[in-house]
C-alpha cells in the first residue's frame, strides 16, 4: 500500500463505516414499516437545511412516559406497601384505594398520570390481568410491543453523544464517559447460550444496583434549576461469524 493510499485510508474507512451505520438504521426502519417516502423526504429536508421533518414532541413525551413506567415497575417490585408476605408484587386495581394504580404512581413520584400509566399497563406484556381485572406484575422490566424504533432512537442518540463528548474530552484532557465493549469475533457456538445466561444474571444485578443508586439522586419537586441526564446502557449481541457467512456465500455461488 503506497503513501497516497495510506493517506486516503481514514476517509475510506469513515465512508464505509457510515455506509454500515446507515444500512443498519435503514434496515431497522424498513422492518418497522417506516416508509421509503418518509425516509427520503427527511434526508432531503436535512440536507436542504429545512429542519427536521415533523415534530418529535410526541416521541419525547412517550419516551418520558416509558421511562416513568420503568420507575413505577421498580417501585412495584420493591415498595413494602405493594408486596405480599413473600415479597412478591401484589395486584393493583385501576379503582381508588391504597393498592391502586394511582397510589403506585404517587409513591413512585413520577410525572405520568395514573390514567396513562394504566393504559400502558394494558399494552405491556410485562403486566397481566387477574380474574378480577386487576393488574398483575409479570416482569420487573417494563416493555412495550412495537416500540423498537423509539428505543433505538434513544440508544443511538445517547451513544453518539457519548462518542462526541469523549472526542472533545480527550482533546481537553477531561474525564471521559464510559464507552467500551468486550468482543470475540469467533467463539464456539455451543458455548454462547451458557455465557449469555451468565452475562444476563450478572448484568441484571449490576443494573439493579446502578438503577437504585442514580434513582436516589433524581431531582424532585417543581424547581428545576441546573439539571442533567445520566444513564447506563448494557446490551449483548450475537451474530454469525463473518468468515463463516462469506464461506457460505461463496459455496452458494459455486
Amino acid at each position: 500500500m503506497n503513501g497516497k493510499a495510506l493517506s486516503s485510508l481514514p476517509d475510506l474507512v469513515n465512508e464505509q463505516g457510515a455506509s454500515a451505520l446507515l444500512a443498519a438504521i435503514l434496515s431497522l426502519l424498513r422492518s418497522n414499516n417506516i416508509s421509503k417516502k418518509f425516509i427520503l423526504e427527511f434526508v432531503s429536508r436535512q440536507y436542504n437545511r429545512e429542519g427536521s421533518y415533523g415534530s418529535v414532541r410526541q416521541y419525547r413525551k412517550l419516551l418520558r412516559a416509558y421511562e416513568d413506567m420503568g420507575i413505577i415497575m421498580s417501585t412495584w417490585f420493591s415498595e413494602p406497601k405493594f408486596l405480599d408476605e413473600k415479597s412478591r408484587p401484589i395486584p393493583v386495581t385501576n379503582k381508588r384505594g391504597p393498592r391502586s394504580v394511582s397510589a403506585l404512581v404517587r409513591l413512585s413520584r413520577v410525572k405520568i398520570s395514573a390514567s396513562l400509566a394504566a393504559e400502558l399497563m394494558r399494552r405491556s406484556p410485562s403486566i397481566g390481568l387477574d380474574s378480577r381485572g386487576d393488574f398483575v406484575a409479570l416482569k420487573r422490566v417494563f416493555v412495550l410491543p412495537e416500540f423498537q424504533v423509539p428505543r433505538a432512537a434513544l440508544i443511538i442518540e445517547r451513544y453518539l453523544d457519548t462518542l462526541r463528548k469523549n472526542s472533545t474530552a480527550s482533546r481537553q484532557d477531561t474525564c471521559l464517559l464510559l464507552e467500551r465493549n468486550c468482543h470475540v469475533p469467533e467463539i464456539d457456538s455451543n458455548r454462547i447460550a451458557p455465557i449469555l445466561r451468565d452475562i444476563k444474571g450478572r448484568g441484571t444485578a449490576f443494573m439493579d444496583s446502578v438503577d437504585g443508586d442514580i434513582e436516589s439522586h433524581r431531582k424532585r419537586g417543581a424547581k428545576r434549576g441546573a439539571v442533567g441526564e445520566l444513564g447506563v446502557l448494557i446490551f449483548a449481541w450475537t451474530r454469525p461469524a463473518r468468515k463463516r457467512a462469506l464461506k457460505s456465500a461463496a459455496s452458494s455461488r459455486t
